[in-house]
């Protein structure tokens, strides 16, 4: 049977609670939705189509709308905080306004006009996060929508992405710490924007958006139109394809390379995987880098700032006949002795309680 909606009902409505659904985005009653709330047209059309599923499931479901100001457009940012409030507050749900711990230095380059979208960023998911554990929450619903992924996925190309960072954003995903889920990811911008004059809701523009000042703005306002008009009037749309295959790939290499993985480490102590160097080669290069995620992630319980530099490294140690080392980031090492590569801690992981380290790590 075809669970697809159909066509013709393509509404933000159905495609969103469809998605719900289908990824099981939303946790059960009685924990509260908490949903990222900007005051953009996206985020409210976000929030209002949350409290009308929510009353739609006929069960008392709080929806938690959590606003960050990031005080980057002095009164204009506090008009923000002040609309979303008193909106979100009309519709029943409840608010929490929260100030996104932004450095001065970074404040300043701002300031000077100047984009700061990573530490923005950071910012802003750990007041999110804040926010969803005061409330009892395991997740944030986010307004990303297709346009939005379109971009990310183009972003991440220019940038030189490796196959996870093409697979764009998933439904369900972590990002820095905090567990985000997007029901409307299969939803174009302008699907969006007829819901939101269909319902008539409120929504605030943010003037920085019209600026090109920051990269995915540019790549809003200037590459992607550019690329419609003269190269496929539907580049969103297939960008939004490739990274669904992308996703997918990803996916099946993770589960073949846990399987490999298995077979290849031969040894593990304390802050330390040795894996069999010559059994490692058997396998496809491109299956290698993923066991080679799989060591690192277990050492260091995260991937971040492991780059494809690093992933090359561990390649040619793999390769290698004589003994060589390599420095990876999070204060890790790699060496090669004769038919074992070695992967080491040099510091404890910061989740790792002090009583499990050993005096050589402390």
């Amino acid at each position: 049977m075809n669970n697809s909606p159909n066509p013709r009902d393509a509404t933000l409505e159905r495609l969103a609670a469809h998605a719900i659904a289908q990824e099981r985005l939303l946790p059960d009653p009685p924990i509260p939705i908490v949903a990222a709330v900007s005051g953009g047209a996206d985020s409210m059309a976000l929030l209002h189509f949350l409290s009308s599923w929510a009353r739609g499931e006929g069960c008392a479901r709080a929806i938690v709308a959590a606003h960050v100001n990031h005080r980057l457009r002095g009164s204009a940012s506090d008009e923000d905080a002040s609309f979303v409030e008193a909106q979100a507050s009309a519709w029943g749900a409840t608010v929490e306004i929260e100030e996104a711990e932004i450095s001065a230095a970074a404040r300043g380059r701002a300031a000077e006009g100047a984009a700061i979208e990573a530490e923005a960023r950071r910012a802003r998911y750990a007041a999110l996060g804040a926010v969803a554990a005061r409330h009892g929450a395991d997740r944030i619903v986010a307004a990303h929508t297709a346009d939005d992924q379109a971009e990310t996925v183009l972003l991440r190309l220019i940038r030189g992405a490796g196959l996870r960072g093409l697979g764009g954003m998933a439904p369900l995903a972590r990002v820095h710490g905090v567990r985000v889920v997007r029901p409307f990811l299969a939803l174009t911008r302008r699907q969006v924007q007829a819901y939101v004059a269909r319902h008539d809701i409120p929504f605030r523009e943010d003037a920085t958006n019209a600026g090109t000042a920051a990269a995915r703005n540019f790549v809003r306002q200037e590459i992607l139109p550019r690329i419609e008009t003269r190269l496929n009037p539907a580049a969103r749309a297939a960008l939004v394809r490739a990274a669904a295959a992308i996703r997918e790939t990803d996916a099946y290499l993770e589960c073949r390379a846990a399987r490999a993985y298995a077979r290849i480490v031969t040894d593990r102590a304390e802050g330390k995987i040795i894996l069999d160097a010559p059994r490692l080669l058997d396998y496809p290069k491109p299956l290698r880098t993923y066991v080679f995620r799989c060591a690192v992630r277990e050492l260091m319980g995260n991937l971040r700032d492991v780059s494809a530099v690093h992933l090359r490294a561990l390649h040619q140690l793999a390769i290698s006949r004589r003994g060589r080392g390599a420095d990876l980031p999070g204060a890790m090492q790699a060496r090669r002795e004769g038919t074992r590569l070695i992967l080491s801690r040099i510091r404890p992981r910061k989740d790792e309680p002090a009583a499990r380290r050993t005096p050589s790590e402390a």
